[in-house]
């Protein structure tokens, strides 16, 4: 006699009901109930109800019992790893077939980026009850099926960052590591970001990241990554021309030719005399023109979604993932959406995908449809995410019309009523995005990320007090820290704590990460500080400071910001101080 299945996976503090007992996880691991139901059973009765612990040694779920036994069993860990992928969320159907945990070789038709989304939603759920490590291995175990997801890997790094701060920089546990310990390209590309993400301050760990996305063609992770290396590798003073030439190599082979140019003048300046190395870098930026014109090869699929049999599908997700779409590829997606939604009405990542396409085709009605469907997902489910997304909706909506009216008054920029119309929607936005980010910050208490945002949104308004402490806390989180540090000195500034203000640039401008553009916004901030501290204090050593300042970046960028007449104030009150002191 035949029998279904029916497998729902239960977290932290969840439960459910089988007959008149209530069930409750008490363990930090998910709990996988299958409800093995007879199909000649009368009522609704179930033959059999199993319940088992999952973990990444856990076994391998039995056959179905005769019908007329009642079994709840219990599996604990084994010792075997037989099952290294961990747990898998309901319908992911388990890692790529051909494979104990890996990918299969290109070409295997392995690769499915539906069932990365069960994961990746599986793994968001998971991030919102802080439980961070296993968040990290089923972002992981999503990746397994779709390397190239770019919004994986960054949550991927939101998990990470969020167990590191958990747990103090500690490792993930063994059973991680151990799911991603394969011999193919994506394990080793998987390991060495499980690596990197312990330690996203090394450059060699990130550089082996960066070459193993190459080496899959991963173009916008690949991208992702090597934009993070080269900004790490440049600001650390001891790396060397051969680590920039493989940085510049990698965002070669990922077609990301201006990166390349970036990284290839980098190591350049530590050798000015390595005409091979001019040449090279002619030829990348002969080939960054032609991609940025257009003239390269375009319109080719590539990478894994070439892996995916299904031609129907195949199509279905190219046209989706093209960056520019026609009217009539968006409606159809759509409507093979909304048919799909209309057959699960309560699918969660059905859902999300629907009000994807809503939001991409941008008509006002398909706004607020995506707003009424995100509403709706959160009453239903709980899940805040929703709301925040319905949130989004609102901020892009208030931020469309402040640059409406902006364009409406460059035809008559001094018509003053215009100018108050401007006026009132950034004010309106500013409010807005700052409620947003309170209920954010409420909803996810601990997520740092939040935070740092919700110290932007009190710092545009103002509420400079209420910045410091958002912005204090968000520094914590090694992804923000120095974005927060530069924010958190302006706000110093403006309630005139010029002393901390200075001391947290500097400490801002000792990370080993900060990128060239970050680096230039600090130095001037800090110039502005020290010239605040010699006007006020009369204080001739910050002037001095400022003045170097004030001319090495004059030097670099003239044209940066109000760097010109700014230098003028600076050696005007230079002049008036060594004067002073002279006399």
């Amino acid at each position: 006699m035949g029998a279904t299945a029916v497998r729902v996976t239960v977290l932290m503090g969840l439960g459910w009901t089988v007959g008149s007992e209530r069930v409750v996880c008490s363990s930090d691991r998910a709990l996988d109930f299958v409800h093995w139901r007879s199909e000649g059973s009368r009522g609704g009765e179930p033959g059999v109800a199993r319940r088992r612990e999952l973990n990444p040694g856990g076994a391998a779920m039995a056959a179905p019992p005769q019908q007329g036994q009642v079994n709840l069993v219990f599996w604990g860990k084994k010792n075997d790893d037989s099952n290294k992928s961990g747990a898998t969320p309901p319908g992911s159907g388990g890692p790529p077939p051909g494979t104990s945990g890996g990918a299969p070789p290109a070409g295997d038709g392995g690769f499915s980026p539906e069932k990365a989304l069960r994961f990746f939603t599986h793994a968001k759920t998971v991030h919102e009850t802080e439980n961070f490590e296993y968040a990290v291995q089923s972002w992981l175990n999503g990746l397994r099926w779709d390397p190239s997801s770019l919004s994986g890997l960054e949550g991927f790094f939101g998990s990470m960052d969020g167990w590191l701060t958990k747990s103090g920089n500690k490792p993930v546990g063994k059973e991680v590591y151990r799911s991603v310990s394969g011999k193919g390209d994506v394990d080793r590309y998987l390991y060495s970001l499980l690596e990197w993400g312990h330690r996203p301050s090394e450059v060699m760990l990130g550089i082996r990241v960066l070459e193993a996305a190459a080496k899959l063609r991963l173009t916008e992770p690949g991208t992702w990554v090597g934009t993070r290396v080269l900004a790490a590798a440049i600001r650390d003073k001891k790396t060397r021309k051969d680590v920039l030439l493989k940085i510049a190599e990698c965002f070669s082979t990922l077609g990301a030719y201006d990166r390349a140019v970036h990284a290839a003048e980098a190591a350049l300046n530590m050798d000015r005399t390595d005409g091979q190395l001019q040449a090279f870098i002619r030829e990348l930026a002969a080939q960054a023109t032609m991609t940025r014109g257009g003239y390269d090869k375009t319109g080719q699929s590539g990478g894994f979604r070439d892996n995916i049999r299904d031609a129907q599908k195949q199509q279905q997700l190219e046209e989706s993932d093209r960056i520019s779409k026609t009217d009539e590829t968006i409606d159809r997606l759509l409507l093979a959406a909304k048919a799909e939604l209309e057959s699960r009405p309560g699918d969660l990542p059905t859902i999300e995908k629907y009000c994807k396409l809503l939001l991409e085709r941008g008509r006002p009605q398909d706004e607020e449809r995506a707003h009424v469907l995100y509403l709706r997902a959160h009453s239903d489910s709980k899940a805040f995410r929703f709301r925040e997304m319905a949130g989004d909706i609102r901020i892009r909506q208030a931020r469309r019309k402040v640059q409406s009216l902006k364009k409406m008054l460059e035809g008559a920029p001094q018509e003053e009523s215009g100018q108050r119309m401007v006026a009132q929607a950034q004010d309106e936005l500013a409010k807005l995005e700052l409620e947003e980010f309170k209920l954010r910050v409420e909803a996810y208490p601990s997520d740092l990320t939040r935070k740092f945002e919700l110290g932007k949104r009190f710092f545009a308004v103002g509420e400079y007090n209420e910045s410091i402490t958002c912005l204090q806390e968000a520094q914590a989180d090694p992804k923000n820290r120095v974005p927060a540090l530069l924010m958190l000195g302006q706000s110093f500034l403006k309630i005139q704590w010029v002393d901390e203000s200075i001391g947290t640039f500097r400490q801002a401008l000792e990370m080993r990460d900060v990128i060239p553009e970050t680096n230039l916004e600090l130095r001037y901030w800090l110039m502005v500080a020290l010239q605040a501290k010699g006007e006020s204090d009369r204080d001739l050593d910050a002037v001095v400071e400022s003045d170097k300042l004030a001319s090495s970046i004059a030097v670099q960028q003239i044209t940066y910001r109000d760097i010109r007449p700014r230098r003028e104030a600076i050696k005007k009150t230079l002049g008036e101080l060594r004067a002073a002191r002279g006399a």
